[in-house]
């Protein structure tokens, strides 16, 4: 047997184990139910620019499309209700209507990382390839659905490259700090198996 033929025998069995391990993680309560708390923790730590896309990108790329449109939407409903009540957004049109567009770009960059491309079922390399990609593409659609919004709405003005740098950074560290648990959680799982 050749050192390719050897080689792929071998990596077939361990992205086998990792798609598993990941199906596992995804169908789990555990999982869903720490993605919903940390969501709501990360509103409470930010007060307008919740990490929506960090959390789309990783919920997509782990969660079943139900559980991951949940964790989101929750995400967004909790941050609505806090900016409007805790936070005394004003009452104004304008400001009701970004809640929609929020949401819309968040629920596309989810979207986007659930379609998981055969790629991403091919080992680790493969996830963190996606999950990076996903992460990206996903700030790019909001920020886009943002973009266009703000045409209608005002506030074209706030696309400035060091409020964008920001955004990024915060939605970046919390997607990093969730695919790490992610990826902890697979390999435990995948042990016990």
């Amino acid at each position: 047997m050749s050192y390719v033929k050897s080689k792929a025998a071998v990596q077939q069995p361990v992205s086998l184990s990792w798609q598993q391990g990941c199906k596992s993680i995804a169908h789990s309560r555990f999982w869903f139910l720490l993605l919903l708390s940390m969501g709501t923790v990360s509103n409470v730590v930010y007060t307008c620019t919740v990490p929506l896309v960090g959390f789309g990108a990783i919920a997509g790329a782990t969660l079943t499309r139900r559980r991951a449109l949940l964790v989101i939407l929750s995400m967004w409903f909790v941050n609505q209700l806090l900016g409007f009540t805790v936070r005394q957004y004003p009452w104004t049109l304008s400001t009701f209507a970004w809640g929609p567009v929020l949401l819309l770009g968040a629920v596309l960059a989810t979207l986007l990382a659930f379609q998981k491309p055969a790629l991403s079922q091919r080992g680790f390399a493969g996830y963190a390839v996606w999950l990076g990609a996903a992460f990206v593409l996903g700030f790019v659609v909001y920020q886009a659905a943002i973009g266009l919004a703000s045409l209608g709405l005002g506030g074209i003005e706030s696309f400035t490259l060091p409020i964008l740098w920001s955004v990024f950074q915060g939605n970046v560290l919390w997607a990093i700090a969730i695919a790490v648990i992610h990826i902890v959680l697979v390999w435990d799982t995948l042990k016990r198996q």
